[in-house]
């Protein structure tokens, strides 16, 4: 279907261009076959709107024909034939409609008149005709270009769902493989505790399962996880790992990645508590603040491997940075900052505080 059909705007937009030409083809009767201006307005408003739509059968052609492939003799010689052939049946819609009018006494010798400036409305017919066609090559023009950014936009949204699925893919064996090491470790030594840790493990990989399919979920969800996962490891850990969670309750609807906390809490376990005898305290930590949501994981460092755990924790960071970069750009940032006076390490997330109702509010 013609673009123009397909909207009822569209279409009235495109017969109110067609009113001027109206008056143009009144004032054009007036003058050459000295019409009455209530004549050259009755006949002139049936004649334009019927050729109107004639015209839009311009488009298919033009679809057919682009200038870029087409040979010019092919795209000239088309376009005139079908601008000959609609400027005759309008010469023949506005003689048959002049033999309606004489009927009436007010239009008398109306038909006379019109057999009369019969060359000049063919004239005009095709011009009209022509400037039509260009009107439909600027559109088809115009369609293409917007096919092409539709195409390009769908190839760009394609790279980053598989780069974002080669990141999960990338993650989620790197945490099962240090998952089933530490049931590896506990199966001789505490074989409740594996049992236990299996479990945990399977709740784990569950909802990391069901939620790991969205592109984001709510910081609430996101949490709920990282408690599930720091309940595996705690089997593992015991006494020597002490979890402090500061999450604001205005944070808890903002949109997140999933599991975008957990390669952090992993990488604080990995290298900073496991290599602390005593272990230590894992502080977890959302803020908003305005327009931002700041997500920080924090752990001690051993004081006698101060510098390690940033050269061993490559993997976990440059695969979070990589997903933040993918999903929002200049937008978001990780920020990674080791305290040697407080032995302490500490990863900070910064992103926008987006929630489902705002993204709803930014739509509609």
């Amino acid at each position: 279907m013609h673009p123009i059909l397909k909207e009822r705007a569209r279409l009235g937009l495109y017969l109110g261009a067609w009113l001027p030409i109206a008056a143009l083809v009144a004032m054009l009767l007036v003058l050459t076959v000295r019409s009455s201006w209530v004549e050259a307005i009755a006949l002139a408003l049936p004649l334009v709107l019927v050729y109107a739509f004639l015209c839009l059968a311009a488009w298919y052609p033009c679809r057919a024909l682009p200038l870029q492939r087409a040979s010019l003799t092919r795209v000239l010689g088309t376009h005139l034939g079908a601008a000959i052939a609609s400027s005759i049946l309008w010469v023949g819609l506005a003689v048959g409609l002049g033999q309606v009018f004489e009927r009436f006494p007010t239009f008398a010798g109306v038909g006379d008149r019109i057999r009369a400036g019969t060359f000049l409305l063919l004239a005009f017919g095709v011009l009209l005709y022509l400037l039509s066609v260009a009107v439909h090559y600027l559109m088809v023009a115009f369609e293409a270009s917007r096919e092409a950014e539709k195409r390009a936009l769908r190839a760009e949204l394609g790279a980053k769902e598989a780069e974002l699925h080669a990141l999960r893919t990338q993650l989620d064996p790197h945490f099962i493989f240090n998952s089933l090491n530490s049931v590896s470790s506990l199966v001789t030594s505490d074989a409740k505790a594996a049992r236990q840790m299996c479990v945990q493990l399977g709740e784990f990989l569950r909802d990391s399962l069901r939620l790991g399919r969205r592109t984001t979920i709510s910081l609430a969800d996101e949490m709920a996880m990282v408690t599930r996962y720091l309940a595996v490891e705690q089997v593992r850990y015991g006494s020597r790992l002490e979890v402090k969670q500061e999450v604001e309750a205005e944070t808890e609807d903002c949109l997140v990645p999933p599991l975008l906390l957990q390669p952090l809490v992993e990488n604080a376990l990995k290298h900073g508590i496991n290599r602390i005898v005593e272990g230590g305290t894992l502080l977890v930590e959302a803020h908003r603040e305005e327009r931002l949501l700041r997500l920080i994981v924090e752990n001690p460092l051993d004081p006698d491997a101060t510098g390690q755990p940033s050269k061993g924790a490559g993997i976990g960071l440059d695969n979070v940075q990589r997903r933040l970069r993918s999903l929002y750009g200049n937008r978001a940032r990780l920020k990674v900052q080791e305290d040697a006076e407080k032995n302490s390490f500490r990863v900070e997330v910064i992103l926008p505080a987006v929630t489902e109702r705002s993204t709803d509010d930014e739509q509609e």
